[in-house]
């Protein structure tokens, strides 16, 4: 029972992480595509609009009309762009989960220890070698665990 909730644990952890990074990314290619068109639509209006053409100063005003246009939808529809409190949450959530992990191995090691226990000791003993029971190992982290492998790459946005 307590291997399940380990195991539980570590489902939770790969769903959680699969799920909120599709979250944050959608969310970071949103604000980069945001940004991406209003200096576009920034890119359009010049600084000096001379006078006597016209032709540029219908462009630069059709140009002011649609980023405030975009200005406005951005800010009526999204009052804040998320993906940094997206990133702060995903830090909450991987804390959190991590923390789950490391609760449900210590539950895991203490229902071995004393699993063992009794199948050590008299009479236990005694009954364990009769049906084959035999000490279990308790959790131990895979080698070079402790030197987490994460890579930029892993968190690169399209």
């Amino acid at each position: 029972g307590q291997w399940g909730e380990v195991e539980t644990q570590y489902q939770r952890r790969l769903k959680l992480y699969t799920n909120v990074i599709q979250t944050i990314k959608g969310a970071a290619n949103f604000e980069k595509k945001t940004l991406e068109n209003i200096v576009r639509l920034r890119a359009g209006i010049p600084d000096n609009i001379p006078a006597n053409d016209a032709a540029a100063l219908q462009a630069a005003q059709k140009n002011a009309a649609q980023l405030t246009s975009a200005l406005r939808i951005t800010v009526e529809a999204y009052p804040s762009l998320q993906a940094v409190a997206g990133f702060r949450d995903f830090q909450a959530q991987i804390e959190g989960t991590e923390n789950r992990v490391a609760t449900a191995i210590g539950r895991w090691n203490e229902a071995i220890t004393a699993y063992n226990t009794k199948i050590i000791k008299f009479p236990g003993n005694l009954l364990a070698g009769l049906f084959g029971y035999s000490p279990m190992k308790n959790y131990k982290a895979d080698e070079g665990a402790k030197d987490m492998d994460v890579k930029a790459d892993d968190f690169k946005f399209e």
